[in-house]
């Protein structure tokens, strides 16, 4: 479950940005320690003036204090940056960077050994949330030096066991707890289909477009379950070349149990099943988001030159439905994804029923970290052949 201050939780952390597999994140063309962030995000319907907020870290001490004029969106994000002096206004270059033009000694502790952190987010009046990473995380009994007064903190605190290979950094799932990812900072987002995605519907295959609240989908286990909500919401070209991540990911025909070329949002999980998965999760069928595929068996971005319109299915479950014929997931209400309707007025609704209003107890399958997925796309992706797919 996340704290959050405000409306603001802390929502992704790349900790250890080093060796062969360091991303650039400040798109300054290098990859080092500098690239390293963390990401707060507003899950709330109105945009959140920054003024007076800080970051700060228990081994380092002050990071960042955002000045006037900095702003995090409704339903968006910002991240603070070891060094950034870019343009975009969801990024902030730290204000307070002890080890700024040391690319060895890292903007945030590592998080391996006893380099472990806890980093706050406080607000002007002293509250604040907090995070403490590492092997294993040490959760500290004082703040640190010249830490705000006549606060209080915001929720129980969170963790992190943040053992996983440099480059890689912490996100939120739809449930709220932390997963090893690929830095994705700015990025919020939930799964979704494009309007050309085919649905099975109990009246046969239906546009996802063409879908209106109260129509019947087929779903893996529960027969066919009526629709209770729909949105479509379009991402401008512009902000596909901010956020590339954004992009759709376009799966050829067969490569994923489909039986027409399908477009996805890059956070949208497709079913996989076989021996090999029951091996990782101890369950003979699973989650793997589609971006884990990208660069396999033709499978690819859809460039970023023109707008993208992703349509999002909510029912009274999470569910497993038919999409151009593969398994796919539904949208899911957890811990975050909840927060998401609140902050958009476009949801076709049943009569008298609103989207706030439904929530998940649980996933209907279990998501791969990004670990195990790379173990299946070792083997060959044998688990998720088109007749695995196709009950």
């Amino acid at each position: 479950m996340a704290d959050f201050l405000n409306g603001i939780l802390i929502s992704e952390i790349l900790a250890d940005n080093a060796g062969g597999a360091a991303v650039d994140v400040n798109g300054n063309g290098t990859t080092n320690k500098q690239d390293e962030f963390v990401e707060f995000q507003n899950n709330t319907n109105a945009d959140i003036d920054l003024e007076g907020y800080a970051v700060w870290s228990q081994e380092r001490g002050l990071l960042h204090e955002f000045i006037a004029g900095s702003t995090i969106l409704a339903g968006q994000t910002a991240a603070v940056i070891g060094e950034y002096t870019g343009s975009r206004t969801d990024y902030f270059g730290a204000s307070n960077n002890s080890s700024s033009g040391n690319a060895q000694g890292g903007f945030l502790e590592d998080g391996e050994g006893n380099k472990d952190d806890t980093i706050y987010l406080v607000a002007p009046n002293g509250d604040y949330i907090r995070l403490s990473y590492g092997q294993p995380p040490n959760v500290p009994t004082t703040l640190p030096t010249d830490f705000p007064t006549g606060g209080s903190l915001q929720g129980t605190g969170e963790t992190i066991n943040s053992g996983a290979p440099n480059g890689t950094s912490f996100v939120r799932d739809a449930d709220g707890n932390f997963v090893e990812g690929t830095p994705t900072p700015g990025v919020p987002g939930t799964p979704c289909f494009t309007p050309g995605t085919m649905i099975a519907t109990d009246q046969g295959d239906v546009p996802v477009a063409a879908l209106r609240p109260g129509m019947r989908v087929k779903s893996r286990d529960n027969g066919y379950v009526p629709l209770r909500a729909i949105r479509a919401a379009e991402i401008a070209r512009a902000v596909l070349q901010w956020h590339p991540d954004l992009r759709a990911v376009t799966i050829p025909a067969g490569a994923l149990g489909n039986d027409r070329q399908m477009m996805l949002s890059p956070a949208h999980c497709v079913l996989v099943q076989g021996a090999d998965v029951e091996l990782i999760c101890d369950a003979p069928e699973a989650f793997v988001p589609v971006h884990h595929f990208v660069g396999l068996a033709g499978i690819g971005r859809v460039p970023g030159n023109q707008p993208v319109t992703y349509c999002h299915l909510l029912f009274d479950r999470h569910e497993v439905i038919c999409s151009d014929g593969a398994w796919t997931e539904s949208l899911y209400m957890g811990d975050l994804a909840h927060a998401a309707p609140r902050a958009v007025q476009e949801w076709e609704t049943e009569e008298g029923r609103r989207p706030e209003d439904i929530t998940h107890d649980a996933r209907a399958r279990t998501v791969l970290k990004a670990f195990e997925a790379r173990v299946l796309l070792d083997r060959g992706l044998r688990c998720v052949k088109a007749a695995d797919l196709a009950a």
